[in-house]
C-alpha cells in the first residue's frame, strides 16, 4: 500500500436504507405484540399471554436501534441466542428450583417463570428477525412467515375437519352454543391483518414484494395442509367409486373429489374416474382420505349382526365382457336410488319387511356434494329434511331402511334369487367370464368347505366363498393387477393380494360361477363400535367400500362382504368421538351444551349476538355507501379543474394539488400559513410555491390567466412521480378518505 492510499477500515454490515420512520417502527411493534400474544395463547395463561405479547412489542421496538450499530449478524443472531437462553433459564430457576417457591408459593413461581421465560423468550425472536429483516431485505420473507406461522399453530388441530379442536378454544365456543370455524375465520382475519401491518410499514417496494411472496406461500402451506379456513372439504383425487362428483360435475364445488374405497381393514385414494365402472388401481394414496363427508342419526337402535354398518349408494351387476358396470337397463338394480329426493320418494325394488328385515329410520347430513344419496343397507323410502346448518351441510335427507337381522345360518333353506325374475334377468345377475377357472375353483371351494348335504344351499355356498377369500386373500394397497387384461383373474388366480374392489368382483365372479345371482354395492362401510354409544356415525372419505351381495329369494340382497384375515395395509384410528358428537347435535340443529334455565351467561350471549348482527346489518351498508360517497367526492375534486369556471378554477386547481401531496401524507399543519407550508414541501415539489402565490394573488384579485396554474399544477404531479414510487402514489389513491385531510 502507498503512503498515498488511504488506510482501509474494517466493513461493518449498516443497514441498506435508512433510519425506519416512528410510524413504520410502530406498525411493525404492534404486529409483534399481536403475534406474541397469539403464539403463547394456546401454551400459557393469561400473564404470560401479556408477557408474550409486550415481549413481541419490545423486540420490534428496540431491533432498529440494534440494526444501525456496527454489530454483524452472526454477533445479533448470537445475542438472540443468549435472550433465549437466559428465557430457558429463568423459567428454570423459578419453577425446578427452591430458591422462589418456597416463598411465593408453587403457583405463583410458576406464573412468575412462564411470565418471564415468554418475555424474554419472545423479545429475543422478535428482535432477531426484526434487525434481520432490517440490514437484508431477504429476511422479510422469514420475518412475517414466522408471524404467519404464530397464527396457523392456533388452527393446526382443526385440520380434517375435526371442528371441536383445539379444545382450550372451541370448548368455551361450543358451551355457549357458537360454531368455533366461525372463531378461525376470525383467527385468520386477524392474522391477514397483522401481515397488512408489516406491509403499511414497509417503504421499499423490494421489500414489500417479498413480504407479499411470503404471504402467498403461507397461504399456499396452509389451505393445502391446514383447511381450516373453510368447512372441511374432501381432498383431491378419489378411488373412483361414483361416491362423490367428478371434477366438473355435481352440485358442489368442481374441484370436489370422489370417494375411497375400503373394506373394513384399509383405505384407497387414486385419481377421479367414472362412476359407471370400477377401475383397478395399483399403490393407492390414503395420506388425507379422513376427512369427514357426512353424519348419519339413527333414530333406531340398530345392531348389524356383522357388527358393519353398510350404507349403500350404488351397484355395479352388468358384465361387459371385462369387468362390471353400471346396469343401462332401469330395470335392473331398481333398489337403487338415482336422484337426490324433492319429495318422498319410494325405492322400487326394496325388500318387504318380513322375519328376516326390520326397519329403521335414519337421517343423513351430507358435509360434501354426493352424485346420489346414500343409505343403511337396503334403503326403503328417501325423505329430504329441513337443513340446519346450510352453511355446514349440504343437504339432509331421511332413509327408511328395511336392514337386515337374520345371519346365513337361518338363510340354509331360503332359494337364490327371484322366482318373478325373467330369463333376461337371470343371466343378467349370473353372466361372468368365459374363463374355466372361476367355475373350477368355485366348485373345488364348495366341495372342499362343505359337507354334501350343504352343497346345494345357497347360502352355504356364499359363506363357503367369502371365508375361502378371506383365509387366503391379504389386504394391500399396493396391488399390482391394474394393467392385467382381467385384473381380477390376475388377483384371484396370482397373489390374491388386493383391496376391496378386487376382493368384491372376485366373489362377485365366484358367486355367479356357482350359479347365484351376484352383485358389486358401492357405498361406505363402518364398524358399529365407531358409534361409541351415541346415535351419531360420522361418515369419512376412507369409509368408502365396495362389497359383493347376492339376491335370496324372500330376502333380497345380501350383502357377503369379505374380510381378508392377512392385512398389510392396516385400517386408520376410529373418529374423534367428541367430533362426531358435535357433528351430530349441529345436524340434529341442536345447541351443542343445553343451558341452564338459570344461567345467564347464554342469554347475554344470545342478546349480545343479536345486537352484533343488527349492527353488522346496520353497519355494512352504510360503510359501503361512505366508501362509495367518499371515492365519488375524491374524484369530483380531482376533476373539478376541468369543469369549473374560469373564476373558481385557481381555486379548484390549487384544492386538487393538495389533494395530491394529501394522497402521499404530506399536509399543512394546524396554524400553519400557505406560505410556509409551501416553503416546507419545497424539496418535495419546488413548484407547489409559486401555484400557492398565484392562488393567494387570485384571491386578492389578481388577474393571472387560469392556464399557468394549471400548467404549474401538471408540473406538480410531475415532480411527485418523480419523488415517490407508483405504489405510493397508488395506495394514496385508493385511500378514499385523503381529501378530507388537505387544508
Amino acid at each position: 500500500m502507498s503512503a498515498t492510499e488511504p488506510a482501509e477500515h474494517p466493513r461493518t454490515e449498516a443497514p441498506e436504507r435508512p433510519p425506519s420512520t416512528w410510524f413504520s417502527t410502530s406498525l411493525r411493534a404492534l404486529a409483534h405484540f399481536i403475534a406474541g400474544g397469539v403464539f403463547a395463547f394456546p401454551l400459557a395463561g393469561g400473564g404470560a399471554v401479556l408477557s408474550a405479547a409486550f415481549g413481541g412489542l419490545f423486540g420490534a421496538a428496540i431491533a432498529p436501534r440494534i440494526a444501525r450499530t456496527p454489530l454483524r449478524l452472526p454477533a445479533i443472531a448470537l445475542m438472540g441466542a443468549l435472550t433465549f437462553a437466559l428465557a430457558v433459564g429463568a423459567r428454570w430457576f423459578a419453577v425446578d428450583t427452591l430458591w422462589l417457591a418456597p416463598s411465593l408459593g408453587p403457583a405463583a413461581a410458576l406464573r412468575l417463570g412462564d411470565s418471564l421465560s415468554f418475555f424474554m423468550g419472545v423479545s429475543a425472536v422478535s428482535l432477531t428477525l426484526r434487525s434481520f429483516s432490517l440490514r437484508r431485505s431477504g429476511f422479510a420473507a422469514l420475518e412475517v412467515g414466522a408471524i404467519g406461522l404464530a397464527f396457523a399453530q392456533l388452527v393446526v388441530a382443526h385440520r380434517h375437519g375435526a371442528i371441536n379442536r383445539p379444545f382450550e378454544l372451541a370448548d368455551s365456543i361450543i358451551a355457549a352454543g357458537g360454531d368455533p370455524t366461525h372463531f378461525f375465520l376470525g383467527v385468520g382475519a386477524v392474522g391477514t391483518a397483522v401481515v397488512v401491518l408489516l406491509l403499511l410499514g414497509e417503504t421499499h417496494p423490494g421489500r414489500a414484494l417479498l413480504h407479499l411472496g411470503a404471504v402467498a406461500l403461507l397461504l399456499f402451506l396452509f389451505l393445502g395442509v391446514g383447511g381450516a379456513m373453510k368447512l372441511p372439504e374432501p381432498p383431491p383425487g378419489g378411488m373412483g367409486l361414483g361416491l362423490r362428483p367428478e371434477d366438473g360435475e355435481g352440485e358442489g364445488d368442481p374441484q370436489e373429489a370422489e370417494g375411497q374405497p375400503q373394506d373394513g381393514q384399509g383405505s384407497e385414494s387414486q385419481e377421479p374416474q367414472n362412476d359407471d365402472e370400477l377401475e383397478f388401481r395399483d399403490d393407492l394414496d390414503t395420506s388425507s382420505d379422513r376427512v369427514p363427508v357426512a353424519v348419519v342419526l339413527f333414530h333406531d337402535d340398530y345392531h348389524a349382526p356383522t357388527g358393519v354398518y353398510y350404507l349403500r349408494q350404488g351397484a355395479f351387476s352388468q358384465y361387459n365382457g371385462q369387468r362390471l358396470v353400471t346396469a343401462v337397463d332401469a330395470a335392473s338394480d331398481d333398489d337403487v336410488a338415482r336422484d337426490f329426493p324433492v319429495r318422498r320418494t319410494d325405492v322400487a325394488g326394496a325388500p318387504d319387511l318380513n322375519a328376516f328385515r326390520a326397519s329403521v329410520d335414519t337421517t343423513v347430513a351430507l358435509l360434501a356434494d354426493h352424485t346420489r344419496p346414500f343409505g343403511l343397507e337396503s334403503p326403503v323410502t328417501f325423505t329430504p329434511a329441513r337443513n340446519p346448518d346450510p352453511n355446514r351441510f349440504r343437504r339432509v335427507y331421511r332413509v327408511t331402511s328395511a336392514v337386515l337381522t337374520a345371519d346365513f345360518a337361518s338363510m340354509v333353506d331360503r332359494d337364490a334369487g327371484n322366482a318373478d325374475w325373467s330369463p333376461e334377468d337371470w343371466a343378467h345377475y349370473t353372466r361372468a367370464p368365459d374363463d374355466p377357472r372361476y367355475a373350477d375353483l368355485a366348485n373345488r371351494i364348495v366341495a372342499d368347505e362343505l359337507p354334501e348335504h350343504l352343497r346345494e344351499s345357497p347360502a352355504a355356498r356364499i359363506a363357503a366363498i367369502t371365508s375361502w377369500l378371506g383365509r387366503r386373500g391379504t389386504y394391500s394397497l399396493q396391488s399390482r393387477h391394474a394393467s392385467a387384461e382381467d385384473p381380477t383373474a390376475d388377483f384371484l388366480f396370482g397373489d390374491i393380494t388386493g383391496y376391496c374392489v378386487h376382493f368384491a368382483h372376485a366373489a362377485t365372479y365366484l358367486f355367479r360361477a356357482s350359479g347365484l345371482p351376484a352383485r358389486v354395492a358401492t357405498g361406505y362401510a363402518i364398524e358399529e363400535s365407531n358409534r361409541a354409544g351415541g346415535s351419531a356415525l360420522l361418515v369419512a372419505g376412507d369409509a368408502s367400500h365396495a362389497w359383493p351381495e347376492v339376491y335370496i329369494d324372500g330376502i333380497g340382497w345380501v350383502i357377503a362382504d369379505v374380510s381378508p384375515a392377512t392385512v398389510i395395509s392396516p385400517p386408520g384410528p376410529p373418529p374423534d368421538a367428541d367430533l362426531q358428537r358435535l357433528l351430530g347435535e349441529l345436524a340434529r340443529g341442536l345447541e351443542n351444551v343445553p343451558p341452564e334455565e338459570d344461567d345467564p351467561l347464554p342469554a347475554f350471549v344470545a342478546a349480545a349476538r343479536g345486537a352484533a348482527w343488527w349492527l353488522l346489518l346496520v353497519s355494512l351498508p352504510l360503510a359501503v355507501l361512505a366508501f362509495f360517497l367518499l371515492f365519488g367526492v375524491k374524484i369530483w375534486r380531482r376533476l373539478a379543474p376541468a369543469f369549473a369556471p374560469p373564476a373558481a378554477r385557481p381555486r379548484v386547481v390549487y384544492r386538487a394539488s393538495l389533494d395530491r401531496l394529501s394522497d402521499l401524507a404530506i399536509r399543512r399543519r394546524r396554524g400553519e400559513s400557505r406560505e410556509a407550508f409551501a416553503r416546507r414541501v419545497r424539496e418535495v415539489a419546488p413548484t407547489f410555491g409559486p401555484l400557492t402565490a398565484g392562488h393567494v394573488g387570485a384571491a386578492f384579485g389578481s388577474r393571472r390567466p387560469p392556464t399557468e396554474l394549471e400548467r404549474q399544477a401538471a408540473q406538480i404531479q410531475r415532480e411527485l412521480e418523480q419523488r415517490f414510487p407508483w405504489w405510493r402514489r397508488a395506495l394514496g389513491w385508493l385511500t378514499p378518505w385523503s381529501w378530507m385531510f388537505s387544508r
